[in-house]
């Protein structure tokens, strides 16, 4: 089995976890987000489903938690915000990924990285 970490507990990254231990992919998992407390939340939301699944650990954590992650699901960012271009948002999010990237790689360097960015169509150039 492996490890994986997701950042970012939002809605997508809390799914992604969900269906992560429900399809048996991983025996630990590490959800971090800048909101502690969500995280934790989400953590213990999803690791009440364990007993009916394979075994895993689901968790919150911080970067160093992610340590020799197999897979690195990243998901974290913004959502768009009334009267902010697509541009202003990749631009955001960017911004959001440099500062994860230069955190989650000193932690999990040959780990898998799996990008789910928003908006998608700018992200692609």
């Amino acid at each position: 089995m492996s490890k994986i970490s997701v950042i970012g507990a939002g809605n997508v990254g809390a799914t992604i976890a969900n269906d992560l231990m429900i399809q048996g992919l991983a025996s630990e998992i590490v959800l971090v987000d800048v909101n502690k407390s969500k995280a934790i939340g989400e953590a213990l939301d999803i690791y009440q489903g364990a007993p009916f699944c394979a075994p895993c650990v689901v968790r919150p954590g911080d970067y160093a938690d992610t340590a020799n992650s197999d897979i690195v699901v990243i998901t974290c960012g913004v959502a768009r915000k009334p009267g902010m271009t697509r541009l202003d948002l990749a631009q955001v999010n960017v911004n959001i990924l440099k500062s994860v990237a230069a955190e989650i790689t000193q932690y999990a360097p040959r780990a898998l990285y799996v990008i789910v960015a928003n908006p998608v169509d700018v992200m692609t150039y």
